[in-house]
């Protein structure tokens, strides 16, 4: 079953307004579709946000010990080194 409808009236530039609209037609699509795909971008980047949050959190709780950075970068020398690398 579809989750339930909730009707919003919202205020936005004018400008922001006309690119939207100019898009839309060109897409064929209506004006309900472009936000509710603005909104799922949003709420995915900050859902992304907290995550990253999360992760940074527990890496100052417990961060690489010297021997693990020193097993990382033995471990990644050789897939680097056939990189080519610009400066």
């Amino acid at each position: 079953m579809p989750a339930r409808a909730v009707k919003v009236a919202i205020t936005i530039p004018e400008s922001e307004f006309r690119q939207v609209e100019a898009i839309r037609k060109q897409l064929k699509t209506t004006r309900s579709t472009v936000i509710l795909r603005a909104l799922e971008h949003w709420l995915t980047a900050q859902r992304d946000v907290q995550l990253d949050r999360r992760y940074q959190a527990a890496y100052r709780r417990r961060p690489e010990t010297p021997a693990e950075i020193d097993t990382h970068r033995a471990l990644a020398m050789p897939a680097l080194a056939s990189e080519e690398w610009s400066r």
